[in-house]
């Protein structure tokens, strides 16, 4: 049998594949508490507009609501840069690509061989708690590939913004005869698509109701996935390397 071929049908025989989980393993732990901390704030700061309105008090008014105008800007700094400022942003913008690796190899530890590579995309019933966390760490990681790798992309971006921008002349200098230009546009929707919403509107609504809400409430369950898939990585983590201590 051929390495290749080995890949394909028993992966788990591959030292590469090996390798690649213990590296998937450890760095999930390494950025487990960043993960947690800016998935959670992400999710509470989709309704920030909402919850600026709640903690504002009428006018006129004198109450203590000046302290829940505090805690949401705080909320806002601590996922937007770390409360570091430009160096907190940097990093944070570092973490996504740190994110993206974690991503990249999570899907090659998914890969189960040809013969299984379904039974990965589900949860079973009566495999054990140990089993169903792996499962439900593997299922919902590749569902929800898409979702994550748009978080960590544009996490990059609005973190370190110089590296994109340069890729985007190089890719389509700048010319005078167009004014936008395709990578400018992507580069746009990649920022947006971060937020889910444009001047507090969810994307593709046209204003406050129904479609808003249901947009926002999406994008503060998908914000909570990054937590979800430490929660359980680390729980897998503890089953595997803490409790043969």
């Amino acid at each position: 049998m051929t390495y290749w071929q080995r890949w394909i049908s028993q992966p788990q025989t591959v030292w590469l594949r090996r390798a690649i989980f213990q590296v998937h393993m450890w760095s999930g732990i390494g950025l487990g508490l960043y993960v947690l901390v800016v998935s959670v704030t992400g999710s509470i700061v989709v309704y920030s507009n909402e919850l600026y309105r709640a903690a504002t008090p009428p006018p006129g008014v004198e109450t203590k609501s000046a302290i829940g105008i505090i805690v949401v800007s705080k909320l806002l700094e601590l996922h937007d840069d770390l409360m570091a400022g430009k160096t907190g942003r940097s990093v944070n913008g570092f973490g996504a690509v740190m994110l993206l690796v974690l991503l990249m190899t999570g899907i090659v530890v998914w890969w189960p061989g040809i013969k299984n590579w379904r039974r990965s995309l589900v949860l079973r019933k009566g495999v054990g708690w140990r089993r169903f966390i792996w499962d439900m760490h593997s299922a919902i990681g590749f569902w929800m590939l898409a979702v994550l790798v748009m978080f960590a992309v544009s996490g990059a971006y609005l973190g370190n913004p110089q590296p994109f921008q340069d890729l985007a002349d190089r890719i389509q200098p700048p010319t005078e005869n167009v004014s936008v230009r395709t990578v400018d546009r992507i580069i746009y929707w990649v920022a947006y698509l971060h937020f889910g919403r444009v001047n507090g509107i969810g994307i593709p609504c046209k204003g406050p109701g129904l479609c808003d809400q249901t947009v926002k409430l999406i994008w503060a369950l998908a914000g909570l996935i990054p937590a979800f898939m430490f929660i359980t990585g680390a729980v897998m983590w503890w089953n595997r390397v803490v409790r043969k201590i």
